[in-house]
């Protein structure tokens, strides 16, 4: 049965939140076990591995998701191409990660990163199937299914790292994503076992896999970019403490961008559908714009709040050992903020069928990184890494926003983003003098979430259409 695109967005990023809560569990666990040191460690090889996995996780499988949106009747024929398309890629990618990892540990000054690599280039390979079935669904709007399939591998891949942890240290928190994914896809592979096949399907592989070779680039763009400051934190500092401290800085101020891809999930296949051939534009229009709303009034409390009380978190999660990540987390935040922001606007884009334009300005954004970075960060140190990464997601967001109002007609939502923003500023001033630590800062934050709610309703931006939404969704 489909599903709306509004309760499918919530089921989707609670979904998001469950796979953030135990992946923040099992980076915490490592980060307070190992120390600082081997915490950085651990986090540039999953960012390495991160970046080789998301051609496997968001190329064919958004694909997958975008064309089964548009063609329903096919969906299963889609499935069964984009299937062995994606057995090929991993096998590819995987290999090349494998002879890689000499040249990228030669590059990043440690040589003990390449036994590592070798190993993540196995994980890889396991996690390629899952990606496949939960687009698949999200194609087809069963939303609940989907985010079902998240929340498994979510729950697998933390029983998997813990129970192995202990035993094979690093390794056994890598190999945690390999039985995530293992079992994710079993059950994929279950729940779409028995949907018809239809006869005298013609797959148009050009068209399918230039959209995934697009889509994929500007998503593992971004992920290169979140890891870019990281990479040359370690390059030239050449300090694995240092590199720990920013790794923690990195991992908490990814949330909201993690979080919001759950949102993504939903935004693709909904575009795809509302701009095919024959449907309406108005439509799509309003689609979008209600979108961008959601998305101010999301995003912006999130990211100055986080970056408020950053050291609160930094503490609450890392512990005093990583206090000096607290100041890399305030500016990370603005940037991150602006990065899940240009997440959800380059989902709209590309599935209006206009991927490219989100692939020229990241390439854009990560050329600008590499440049102020490499100045910034001797100069600086950590603080300038986060600088590179806050400067060059900013120019991007303003970028590829004024081509989104611009190509779909949509004039800014100039007085949503004064009362957020005024909505925001009452939220963060009793942040000065009522200063809480440890699970008291989740008590905070509901308060001051309800302080901002209280703010946008009285400036009248909350309405009755808003209400009625809410309503709808707790019933269903």
């Amino acid at each position: 049965m489909k599903q709306t695109k509004l309760t499918g967005a919530i089921a989707l990023m609670i979904a998001q939140a469950i796979v953030l809560l135990f992946g923040y569990a099992t980076h915490v666990l490592i980060g307070r076990l190992l120390g600082p040191a081997q915490y950085g460690i651990y986090g540039v090889v999953l960012s390495i591995q991160t970046i080789f996995g998301m051609l496997l996780t968001l190329g064919v499988p958004s694909a997958v998701s975008k064309f089964v949106a548009q063609d329903t009747p096919h969906a299963k024929a889609i499935l069964s191409h984009a299937l062995r398309l994606q057995l090929g890629i991993s096998i590819g990618l995987s290999a090349i990660l494998a002879l890689a990892s000499p040249l990228i540990s030669y590059a990043l000054h440690d040589s003990s990163l390449s036994i590592y690599l070798l190993f993540a280039s196995g994980v890889i390979f396991f996690q390629a199937f899952y990606p496949i079935y939960v687009q698949f669904l999200s194609g087809m709007h069963r939303f609940n299914a989907q985010a079902l399939i998240t929340s498994t591998y979510a729950i697998a891949k933390l029983v998997g790292a813990l129970a192995l942890l202990y035993f094979f240290s690093l390794y056994g928190a890598l190999a945690g994503f390999a039985i995530g994914g293992i079992i994710a896809a079993i059950l994929g592979w279950y729940w779409t076992r028995n949907i018809p096949k239809s006869e005298g399907y013609i797959f148009h592989f050009k068209s399918f896999l230039s959209f995934a070779g697009t889509y994929a680039i500007i998503l593992v763009g971004l992920q290169i970019l979140m890891s870019q400051d990281l990479f040359m934190v370690k390059a030239l500092l050449k300090n694995d403490t240092l590199a720990g401290y920013y790794n923690a800085a990195v991992t908490l101020s990814r949330i909201s961008y993690m979080l919001l891809q759950g949102l993504s999930f939903v935004l693709l296949p909904s575009v795809a559908a509302l701009t095919r051939p024959g449907a309406s534009h108005d439509k799509a229009v309003q689609f979008i714009e209600d979108t961008l709303r959601y998305l101010i009034i999301l995003i912006v409390p999130s990211v100055v709040l986080a970056s408020a009380t950053s050291k609160g978190l930094v503490i609450l999660f890392f512990s005093t050992k990583y206090i000096q990540a607290a100041p890399i987390l305030t500016v990370l935040m603005l940037g991150l903020g602006c990065l899940s922001f240009y997440l959800l606007l380059a989902n709209i884009v590309a599935g209006a069928g206009r991927p490219k334009v989100g692939l020229y300005i990241t390439g854009l954004m990560i050329v600008l990184s590499a440049a102020i970075g490499s100045f910034t960060i001797p100069m600086f140190g950590l603080i300038g890494a986060a600088w590179q990464t806050t400067i060059a997601s900013a120019i991007g967001l303003i970028l590829l926003g004024s081509y989104t109002f611009k190509a779909f007609s949509i004039p800014y939502p100039l007085k949503s983003t004064i009362n957020v923003c005024i909505a925001t500023a009452c939220m963060i001033i009793p942040t000065y003098f009522w200063h809480v630590a440890g699970i008291l800062m989740l008590g905070q934050y509901v308060i001051l979430g309800l302080i901002f709610i209280a703010v946008l309703y009285l400036l009248r931006e909350i309405t009755e259409k808003d209400i009625s939404y809410a309503k709808s969704i707790i019933r269903r």
